[in-house]
Protein backbone atom coordinates (compact mmCIF):
# COMPACT_ATOMS: atom_id res chain seq x y z
CA UNK A 1 0.00 0.00 0.00
CA UNK A 2 2.88 2.45 1.01
CA UNK A 3 4.67 1.34 -2.73
CA UNK A 4 1.46 2.19 -4.68
CA UNK A 5 0.94 5.88 -2.08
CA UNK A 6 4.27 6.42 -3.08
CA UNK A 7 4.13 6.16 -6.80
CA UNK A 8 1.17 7.98 -7.22
CA UNK A 9 3.02 10.62 -5.61
CA UNK A 10 5.85 10.35 -7.70
CA UNK A 11 3.70 10.11 -10.93
CA UNK A 12 1.89 13.54 -9.47
CA UNK A 13 5.44 15.20 -8.73
CA UNK A 14 6.65 14.08 -12.35
CA UNK A 15 3.05 16.00 -13.50
CA UNK A 16 3.72 19.09 -11.94
CA UNK A 17 7.33 19.11 -12.76
CA UNK A 18 6.30 18.43 -16.44
CA UNK A 19 3.44 21.51 -16.24
CA UNK A 20 6.04 24.01 -15.05
CA UNK A 21 8.53 23.11 -17.77
CA UNK A 22 5.61 23.43 -20.30
CA UNK A 23 4.08 27.00 -18.34
CA UNK A 24 8.27 28.01 -18.77
CA UNK A 25 8.88 27.67 -22.44
CA UNK A 26 4.86 28.76 -23.08
CA UNK A 27 5.98 32.06 -21.80
CA UNK A 28 9.43 32.10 -22.78
CA UNK A 29 10.01 34.52 -26.12
CA UNK A 30 10.72 32.60 -29.36
CA UNK A 31 13.46 34.04 -31.11
CA UNK A 32 13.37 33.19 -34.89
CA UNK A 33 16.56 33.59 -37.22
CA UNK A 34 16.66 36.79 -39.07
CA UNK A 35 16.65 36.77 -42.78
CA UNK A 36 17.90 39.36 -45.34
CA UNK A 37 14.05 40.48 -45.75
CA UNK A 38 13.00 40.92 -41.80
CA UNK A 39 16.32 42.70 -41.21
CA UNK A 40 15.70 44.70 -44.36
CA UNK A 41 12.36 45.93 -42.69
CA UNK A 42 14.07 46.47 -39.82
CA UNK A 43 16.71 48.67 -41.37
CA UNK A 44 14.17 50.89 -43.03
CA UNK A 45 12.91 52.56 -39.43
CA UNK A 46 16.81 52.34 -38.18
CA UNK A 47 19.24 52.70 -40.50
CA UNK A 48 21.25 55.97 -39.91
CA UNK A 49 22.44 56.46 -43.33
CA UNK A 50 18.96 55.48 -44.79
CA UNK A 51 16.94 57.65 -42.38
CA UNK A 52 19.73 60.51 -43.27
CA UNK A 53 18.53 60.35 -46.13
CA UNK A 54 14.94 60.39 -46.47
CA UNK A 55 15.76 63.07 -44.09
CA UNK A 56 17.48 65.35 -46.83
CA UNK A 57 14.87 63.88 -49.28
CA UNK A 58 12.18 65.90 -47.11
CA UNK A 59 14.08 68.91 -47.45
CA UNK A 60 14.75 68.70 -50.81
CA UNK A 61 10.86 68.78 -51.77
CA UNK A 62 10.48 71.88 -49.67
CA UNK A 63 12.45 73.67 -53.12
CA UNK A 64 8.85 73.29 -55.20
CA UNK A 65 6.62 74.68 -52.37
CA UNK A 66 9.46 77.50 -52.00
CA UNK A 67 9.59 78.14 -55.92
CA UNK A 68 6.05 77.92 -56.17
CA UNK A 69 5.61 80.72 -53.71
CA UNK A 70 7.77 82.66 -56.03
CA UNK A 71 3.60 82.86 -58.35
CA UNK A 72 1.93 83.76 -55.38
CA UNK A 73 1.06 87.43 -54.38
CA UNK A 74 2.99 88.91 -51.68
CA UNK A 75 1.17 91.27 -49.04
CA UNK A 76 3.17 93.29 -46.37
CA UNK A 77 1.86 95.90 -44.28
CA UNK A 78 4.54 98.30 -42.63
CA UNK A 79 3.42 101.01 -39.61
CA UNK A 80 5.27 103.84 -37.87
CA UNK A 81 4.05 105.68 -35.30
CA UNK A 82 6.13 108.84 -33.25
CA UNK A 83 6.41 111.83 -31.99
CA UNK A 84 7.90 114.93 -33.85
CA UNK A 85 9.13 118.49 -32.58
CA UNK A 86 9.89 120.78 -35.49
CA UNK A 87 11.06 125.00 -34.88
CA UNK A 88 10.36 126.89 -37.21
CA UNK A 89 11.21 130.41 -38.09
CA UNK A 90 8.80 132.25 -39.96
CA UNK A 91 10.33 135.83 -41.96
CA UNK A 92 7.40 138.74 -42.00
CA UNK A 93 7.56 142.91 -42.00
CA UNK A 94 8.05 142.25 -38.04
CA UNK A 95 11.30 140.50 -38.29
CA UNK A 96 11.46 136.12 -37.54
CA UNK A 97 8.83 134.87 -35.95
CA UNK A 98 10.43 131.29 -34.30
CA UNK A 99 7.72 128.77 -33.06
CA UNK A 100 8.25 125.01 -31.80
CA UNK A 101 5.47 122.62 -32.76
CA UNK A 102 4.98 119.40 -31.45
CA UNK A 103 2.88 116.60 -33.58
CA UNK A 104 2.04 113.10 -33.79
CA UNK A 105 3.63 111.28 -37.08
CA UNK A 106 1.69 108.08 -38.11
CA UNK A 107 2.20 105.94 -41.44
CA UNK A 108 0.41 102.90 -42.80
CA UNK A 109 0.77 100.71 -45.87
CA UNK A 110 -0.51 98.08 -46.87
CA UNK A 111 1.19 96.80 -49.98
CA UNK A 112 0.27 93.59 -52.39
CA UNK A 113 2.42 92.12 -55.43
CA UNK A 114 1.19 89.75 -57.74
CA UNK A 115 4.11 88.97 -60.47
CA UNK A 116 2.43 88.34 -63.57
CA UNK A 117 5.15 87.69 -65.94
CA UNK A 118 8.73 86.97 -64.67
CA UNK A 119 10.52 84.03 -66.47
CA UNK A 120 13.36 83.76 -64.18
CA UNK A 121 10.44 82.46 -61.40
CA UNK A 122 9.45 79.77 -64.65
CA UNK A 123 12.59 78.70 -65.14
CA UNK A 124 13.66 78.11 -61.15
CA UNK A 125 9.96 76.30 -60.76
CA UNK A 126 10.44 74.02 -63.45
CA UNK A 127 14.20 73.57 -62.30
CA UNK A 128 13.22 72.55 -58.76
CA UNK A 129 10.83 69.98 -60.06
CA UNK A 130 13.82 68.39 -62.15
CA UNK A 131 16.13 68.55 -58.83
CA UNK A 132 13.23 66.96 -56.63
CA UNK A 133 12.86 64.38 -58.90
CA UNK A 134 16.51 63.81 -59.47
CA UNK A 135 16.51 63.20 -55.21
CA UNK A 136 14.06 60.72 -55.49
CA UNK A 137 15.71 58.85 -57.78
CA UNK A 138 18.66 58.94 -56.03
CA UNK A 139 16.70 58.23 -52.88
CA UNK A 140 15.70 54.63 -54.53
CA UNK A 141 19.26 54.46 -55.05
CA UNK A 142 20.04 54.69 -51.37
CA UNK A 143 17.63 52.35 -50.95
CA UNK A 144 18.83 49.49 -53.52
CA UNK A 145 22.25 50.34 -51.52
CA UNK A 146 21.01 49.91 -48.24
CA UNK A 147 19.70 45.99 -49.23
CA UNK A 148 22.95 45.61 -51.10
CA UNK A 149 24.89 46.94 -48.13
CA UNK A 150 23.06 44.15 -46.62
CA UNK A 151 23.40 41.47 -48.02
CA UNK A 152 26.97 41.93 -48.55
CA UNK A 153 27.24 41.83 -44.56
CA UNK A 154 24.26 39.20 -44.21
CA UNK A 155 26.70 37.03 -46.83
CA UNK A 156 29.80 37.78 -45.10
CA UNK A 157 28.35 36.83 -41.81
CA UNK A 158 26.87 33.52 -43.12
CA UNK A 159 30.28 32.74 -44.69
CA UNK A 160 32.15 33.04 -41.47
CA UNK A 161 29.40 30.89 -39.50
CA UNK A 162 30.19 28.05 -41.82
CA UNK A 163 33.97 28.67 -42.16
CA UNK A 164 33.70 28.26 -38.33
CA UNK A 165 32.17 25.27 -38.25
CA UNK A 166 33.90 24.01 -41.13
CA UNK A 167 36.94 24.78 -38.35
CA UNK A 168 36.05 23.27 -36.03
CA UNK A 169 35.44 19.84 -37.82
CA UNK A 170 39.53 20.31 -38.94
CA UNK A 171 40.24 21.12 -35.67
CA UNK A 172 38.54 17.51 -34.35
CA UNK A 173 39.83 15.48 -37.22
CA UNK A 174 43.60 16.86 -37.01
CA UNK A 175 43.58 16.34 -33.67
CA UNK A 176 42.21 12.71 -33.78
CA UNK A 177 44.97 12.23 -36.62
CA UNK A 178 47.72 14.09 -34.22
CA UNK A 179 46.90 11.35 -31.00
CA UNK A 180 47.21 8.68 -33.73
CA UNK A 181 50.21 10.00 -34.98
CA UNK A 182 51.69 9.80 -31.31
CA UNK A 183 50.40 6.38 -30.66
CA UNK A 184 51.82 5.64 -33.67
CA UNK A 185 55.26 7.07 -32.89
CA UNK A 186 55.03 5.61 -29.17
CA UNK A 187 54.69 1.98 -31.00
CA UNK A 188 57.36 2.75 -33.04
CA UNK A 189 55.61 2.51 -36.23
CA UNK A 190 54.95 5.95 -36.86
CA UNK A 191 57.36 9.25 -37.15
CA UNK A 192 58.57 12.42 -35.49
CA UNK A 193 57.56 14.41 -38.79
CA UNK A 194 54.24 13.12 -38.67
CA UNK A 195 53.13 14.20 -34.86
CA UNK A 196 54.78 17.76 -36.23
CA UNK A 197 53.02 17.89 -39.57
CA UNK A 198 49.33 17.53 -37.47
CA UNK A 199 50.84 19.79 -34.72
CA UNK A 200 51.59 22.41 -37.28
CA UNK A 201 47.88 21.73 -38.92
CA UNK A 202 46.32 22.00 -35.68
CA UNK A 203 47.63 25.40 -34.42
CA UNK A 204 46.98 26.99 -37.78
CA UNK A 205 43.56 25.63 -37.40
CA UNK A 206 42.92 26.48 -34.45
CA UNK A 207 44.80 30.71 -35.02
CA UNK A 208 42.52 30.82 -38.40
CA UNK A 209 39.20 30.21 -35.88
CA UNK A 210 40.14 32.80 -33.65
CA UNK A 211 40.50 34.63 -36.28
CA UNK A 212 37.26 33.76 -37.82
CA UNK A 213 35.01 33.67 -34.94
CA UNK A 214 36.46 37.82 -34.56
CA UNK A 215 35.10 38.24 -37.80
CA UNK A 216 31.97 36.54 -37.01
CA UNK A 217 31.40 39.04 -34.38
CA UNK A 218 31.89 42.05 -36.37
CA UNK A 219 30.03 40.97 -39.17
CA UNK A 220 26.73 40.60 -36.30
CA UNK A 221 27.63 43.52 -34.96
CA UNK A 222 27.21 45.66 -38.21
CA UNK A 223 23.57 43.93 -39.14
CA UNK A 224 22.71 44.76 -35.58
CA UNK A 225 23.71 48.34 -36.18
CA UNK A 226 22.09 48.78 -39.57
CA UNK A 227 18.70 46.84 -37.80
CA UNK A 228 18.26 48.27 -34.61
CA UNK A 229 17.74 44.40 -33.29
CA UNK A 230 20.61 42.15 -31.78
CA UNK A 231 21.62 40.01 -34.43
CA UNK A 232 22.03 36.38 -33.12
CA UNK A 233 20.62 33.36 -35.77
CA UNK A 234 20.15 34.51 -39.56
CA UNK A 235 18.49 32.22 -41.80
CA UNK A 236 20.74 30.32 -44.28
CA UNK A 237 20.88 29.67 -48.02
CA UNK A 238 18.75 26.79 -48.88
CA UNK A 239 21.12 24.88 -51.26
CA UNK A 240 18.21 23.19 -53.16
CA UNK A 241 16.59 26.76 -54.48
CA UNK A 242 19.62 28.05 -55.82
CA UNK A 243 18.88 28.95 -59.30
CA UNK A 244 20.14 26.81 -61.78
CA UNK A 245 20.70 29.64 -64.47
CA UNK A 246 20.31 33.83 -64.67
CA UNK A 247 17.19 34.77 -63.15
CA UNK A 248 14.59 36.65 -65.32
CA UNK A 249 17.29 36.68 -68.62
CA UNK A 250 20.21 35.45 -69.66
CA UNK A 251 20.29 38.13 -72.36
CA UNK A 252 22.58 40.83 -71.88
CA UNK A 253 20.63 43.49 -73.82
CA UNK A 254 17.84 42.60 -71.88
CA UNK A 255 20.02 43.61 -69.00
CA UNK A 256 21.51 46.60 -70.73
CA UNK A 257 17.75 47.80 -71.25
CA UNK A 258 16.71 47.25 -67.87
CA UNK A 259 19.72 49.59 -66.93
CA UNK A 260 19.11 52.12 -69.40
CA UNK A 261 15.33 53.01 -68.83
CA UNK A 262 15.38 52.12 -64.36
CA UNK A 263 18.99 52.86 -62.68
CA UNK A 264 18.62 55.20 -60.39
CA UNK A 265 21.62 56.57 -60.99
CA UNK A 266 21.10 57.43 -64.68
CA UNK A 267 17.39 58.48 -64.30
CA UNK A 268 19.03 61.24 -61.39
CA UNK A 269 22.07 62.15 -64.15
CA UNK A 270 19.52 62.51 -66.75
CA UNK A 271 17.34 65.01 -64.44
CA UNK A 272 20.77 66.70 -63.46
CA UNK A 273 20.82 68.03 -67.45
CA UNK A 274 17.33 69.37 -67.20
CA UNK A 275 18.16 71.11 -63.58
CA UNK A 276 21.08 72.41 -65.41
CA UNK A 277 19.51 73.41 -68.75
CA UNK A 278 16.56 75.13 -66.37
CA UNK A 279 19.20 77.36 -65.43
CA UNK A 280 19.78 78.36 -68.22
CA UNK A 281 16.78 79.61 -68.56
CA UNK A 282 17.04 81.36 -65.59
CA UNK A 283 20.46 82.92 -66.29
CA UNK A 284 18.72 84.39 -69.46
CA UNK A 285 15.59 85.97 -67.80
CA UNK A 286 17.87 88.88 -67.24
CA UNK A 287 17.68 89.83 -70.87
CA UNK A 288 13.52 89.87 -70.69
CA UNK A 289 11.37 92.04 -68.93
CA UNK A 290 9.19 91.42 -65.55
CA UNK A 291 5.43 92.42 -65.12
CA UNK A 292 4.32 92.42 -61.85
CA UNK A 293 0.09 94.07 -60.65
CA UNK A 294 0.84 96.49 -57.66
CA UNK A 295 -1.70 97.42 -55.21
CA UNK A 296 -0.90 99.82 -51.75
CA UNK A 297 -3.36 101.36 -49.85
CA UNK A 298 -1.44 103.67 -46.98
CA UNK A 299 -2.52 106.49 -44.53
CA UNK A 300 -0.45 108.59 -43.34
CA UNK A 301 -0.18 111.99 -41.20
CA UNK A 302 2.16 114.73 -40.77
CA UNK A 303 4.82 112.66 -42.54
CA UNK A 304 7.19 115.44 -43.19
CA UNK A 305 7.73 119.02 -42.64
CA UNK A 306 6.37 119.54 -45.69
CA UNK A 307 3.30 118.05 -44.82
CA UNK A 308 2.69 119.13 -40.80
CA UNK A 309 -1.62 119.23 -40.53
CA UNK A 310 -2.08 117.61 -43.37
CA UNK A 311 -3.60 113.35 -43.54
CA UNK A 312 -3.38 111.74 -46.52
CA UNK A 313 -5.37 108.38 -47.51
CA UNK A 314 -4.45 106.91 -50.65
CA UNK A 315 -4.94 104.14 -52.84
CA UNK A 316 -3.22 103.06 -55.86
CA UNK A 317 -3.13 100.23 -58.36
CA UNK A 318 -0.59 99.99 -60.79
CA UNK A 319 0.99 97.49 -63.90
CA UNK A 320 5.04 98.08 -63.16
CA UNK A 321 7.20 97.02 -65.69
CA UNK A 322 10.99 96.43 -65.57
CA UNK A 323 12.99 95.91 -68.36
CA UNK A 324 16.64 95.67 -68.11
CA UNK A 325 18.80 97.17 -70.61
CA UNK A 326 22.39 97.03 -69.95
CA UNK A 327 24.16 95.22 -67.42
CA UNK A 328 28.04 95.17 -68.25
CA UNK A 329 27.73 92.11 -69.60
CA UNK A 330 27.34 89.98 -66.44
CA UNK A 331 23.60 88.42 -67.89
CA UNK A 332 25.80 86.96 -71.11
CA UNK A 333 28.65 85.67 -69.17
CA UNK A 334 25.84 84.00 -66.86
CA UNK A 335 24.67 82.47 -69.77
CA UNK A 336 27.71 80.97 -71.18
CA UNK A 337 28.52 79.90 -67.80
CA UNK A 338 24.93 78.02 -67.43
CA UNK A 339 25.93 76.51 -70.83
CA UNK A 340 29.26 75.01 -69.81
CA UNK A 341 27.42 73.27 -66.82
CA UNK A 342 25.02 71.78 -69.09
CA UNK A 343 27.81 70.17 -71.18
CA UNK A 344 29.60 69.38 -67.59
CA UNK A 345 26.16 67.68 -66.80
CA UNK A 346 25.78 65.90 -70.08
CA UNK A 347 29.53 64.54 -69.29
CA UNK A 348 28.25 63.29 -66.00
CA UNK A 349 25.45 61.12 -67.43
CA UNK A 350 27.55 59.75 -70.54
CA UNK A 351 29.99 58.85 -67.12
CA UNK A 352 27.05 56.93 -65.22
CA UNK A 353 25.64 55.61 -67.98
CA UNK A 354 29.00 53.72 -68.89
CA UNK A 355 29.61 52.48 -65.45
CA UNK A 356 26.16 51.30 -65.24
CA UNK A 357 26.34 49.42 -68.57
CA UNK A 358 29.92 48.05 -67.25
CA UNK A 359 28.65 46.82 -64.10
CA UNK A 360 25.88 45.09 -65.65
CA UNK A 361 27.96 43.41 -67.88
CA UNK A 362 30.21 42.24 -64.85
CA UNK A 363 27.93 41.23 -62.59
CA UNK A 364 25.93 38.89 -65.38
CA UNK A 365 29.51 37.55 -66.32
CA UNK A 366 29.95 36.69 -62.56
CA UNK A 367 26.69 35.04 -62.63
CA UNK A 368 27.54 32.94 -65.25
CA UNK A 369 31.04 32.29 -64.57
CA UNK A 370 29.39 31.15 -60.87
CA UNK A 371 26.87 28.94 -61.92
CA UNK A 372 29.51 26.92 -63.77
CA UNK A 373 31.97 27.37 -60.83
CA UNK A 374 29.12 25.94 -58.40
CA UNK A 375 29.07 22.77 -60.04
CA UNK A 376 32.29 22.31 -60.37
CA UNK A 377 33.15 22.74 -56.28
CA UNK A 378 30.00 20.63 -55.93
CA UNK A 379 31.66 17.94 -58.08
CA UNK A 380 35.13 18.53 -55.90
CA UNK A 381 33.82 18.09 -52.44
CA UNK A 382 31.94 14.98 -53.47
CA UNK A 383 35.40 13.98 -55.31
CA UNK A 384 37.74 15.15 -51.91
CA UNK A 385 34.99 13.37 -49.61
CA UNK A 386 35.95 10.29 -51.81
CA UNK A 387 39.26 10.85 -51.62
CA UNK A 388 39.41 11.56 -47.45
CA UNK A 389 37.40 7.85 -47.42
CA UNK A 390 39.69 6.22 -49.90
CA UNK A 391 43.45 8.12 -48.03
CA UNK A 392 41.87 6.63 -44.84
CA UNK A 393 41.24 3.33 -45.71
CA UNK A 394 44.73 3.23 -47.03
CA UNK A 395 46.38 4.81 -44.00
CA UNK A 396 44.27 1.78 -42.29
CA UNK A 397 46.11 -0.71 -44.36
CA UNK A 398 49.44 0.67 -44.19
CA UNK A 399 49.72 1.82 -47.79
CA UNK A 400 49.36 5.74 -46.79
CA UNK A 401 50.80 7.96 -44.19
CA UNK A 402 49.63 9.97 -41.82
CA UNK A 403 50.66 12.88 -43.81
CA UNK A 404 48.52 12.11 -46.70
CA UNK A 405 45.38 11.37 -44.53
CA UNK A 406 45.88 15.23 -43.00
CA UNK A 407 46.41 16.90 -46.91
CA UNK A 408 43.00 14.82 -48.12
CA UNK A 409 41.39 16.28 -44.84
CA UNK A 410 42.64 19.85 -45.88
CA UNK A 411 41.71 19.66 -49.13
CA UNK A 412 37.95 18.60 -48.40
CA UNK A 413 37.87 21.29 -46.09
CA UNK A 414 38.99 24.27 -48.50
CA UNK A 415 36.56 22.54 -51.38
CA UNK A 416 33.67 22.97 -48.57
CA UNK A 417 34.72 26.51 -48.13
CA UNK A 418 34.95 27.49 -51.64
CA UNK A 419 31.64 25.94 -52.11
CA UNK A 420 30.64 27.91 -49.68
CA UNK A 421 31.97 30.99 -50.80
CA UNK A 422 30.88 30.53 -54.37
CA UNK A 423 27.32 30.07 -52.91
CA UNK A 424 27.25 33.39 -51.46
CA UNK A 425 28.60 34.92 -54.00
CA UNK A 426 26.35 33.74 -56.60
CA UNK A 427 23.34 35.14 -54.89
CA UNK A 428 24.87 38.68 -53.96
CA UNK A 429 25.77 38.91 -57.84
CA UNK A 430 22.31 38.63 -58.06
CA UNK A 431 21.56 41.01 -56.24
CA UNK A 432 24.34 43.34 -57.19
CA UNK A 433 22.83 42.67 -61.01
CA UNK A 434 19.09 43.89 -60.17
CA UNK A 435 20.70 46.78 -58.28
CA UNK A 436 22.83 47.49 -61.44
CA UNK A 437 19.40 47.32 -63.66
CA UNK A 438 17.57 49.68 -61.34
CA UNK A 439 15.29 46.11 -60.42
CA UNK A 440 16.35 46.03 -56.76
CA UNK A 441 13.45 47.03 -54.04
CA UNK A 442 11.23 45.76 -51.68
CA UNK A 443 9.11 43.39 -53.80
CA UNK A 444 12.50 41.92 -55.63
CA UNK A 445 13.59 41.07 -51.78
CA UNK A 446 10.26 39.29 -51.39
CA UNK A 447 11.24 36.94 -54.28
CA UNK A 448 15.04 36.62 -53.40
CA UNK A 449 13.92 35.35 -49.54
CA UNK A 450 12.92 31.86 -51.79
CA UNK A 451 16.66 31.34 -51.54
CA UNK A 452 16.94 31.25 -47.90
CA UNK A 453 15.96 28.53 -45.52
CA UNK A 454 12.31 29.38 -43.90
CA UNK A 455 12.96 30.11 -40.18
Amino acid sequence: MMTRRYRMRLNRLALARALCTLAIYASAPLHAAENLLSLYEKALQYDAQYKAAEANMAAEREEINKSRALFMPRVQFGASVGRGATDRTTQTSLGAIDTRLNYDIQNYALSLRQPLFNKENIATYRGAEANVQSKEALLLKENATLISRLAATYFETLYAQEKVEVLRSNIAATSQQLDQAQRRYDNGEGTVTEINEAQANLELAQAELITTENSLAVFKQTLSNMSGVAVTDIAPLDIAQLPAGVPDSDDLEFWMQQALGNNPEITAARLSVEVARQDVEKKRAGHFPTLDLVGVRSFSENDSNNTLGSRFDTTTIALQLNMPLFAGGFTSASVRQAFNRVDAAEELLNLRTRDIEANTKKYLNSIRSGLLALSAYRQAVKSSEIALEGTQKGFAAGTRTNIEVLNAQQKLFRSRLELSRVQYVLVNDIINLKQAAGMLNEAQLHALNQYFAAN
